[in-house]
């Protein structure tokens, strides 16, 4: 049984870097700020540098608090709403800032991201295909 499914974005990654990096644009207010986000389907929630969070002027420890826990330890992040752009699609969403300033990673995951689109990744091909989650096939 064949499936066949439809999408408005198709992205070509460069196959050199180390996992799927995308351009995300975060906003609050008039602040925006333009980080690269690693896509990582594994991944509970979307986590931002401290840093980005402090630049939108958030208070960040006033945000939901939550314990990441990783393969190397764990650390603490908090929960603020934003609107992410990303790959042309925007979204009012939430995501979680690091505590730390020593985190410097930005990661797209499940909730904040992935549940709000349809992905499909050929890898072997270096393309990322998008499309928000309600549109109809």
């Amino acid at each position: 049984m064949a499936f066949q499914l439809n999408f408005d974005i198709r992205h070509q990654y460069p196959s050199h870097e180390s996992g799927i990096t995308i351009e995300t644009v975060l906003s609050r207010g008039e602040k925006r700020f333009l980080a690269e986000a690693k896509v990582d389907t594994g991944a509970h929630l979307c986590l931002f540098e401290r840093q980005i969070g402090e630049y939108l002027e958030l208070e960040i420890e006033s945000g939901v608090r939550k314990t990441m826990t990783t393969l190397a330890g764990s650390f603490t992040a908090f929960g603020h709403e934003v609107t992410l752009q990303s790959l042309g699609l925007t979204f009012q969403t939430f995501v979680y800032f690091a505590a730390d300033y020593h985190i410097h990673r930005n990661i797209l995951g499940r909730q904040g991201w992935l549940q709000l689109v349809r992905l499909a990744i050929i890898d072997y091909d270096n393309e990322l295909y998008l499309s928000p989650y309600d549109n109809p096939f």
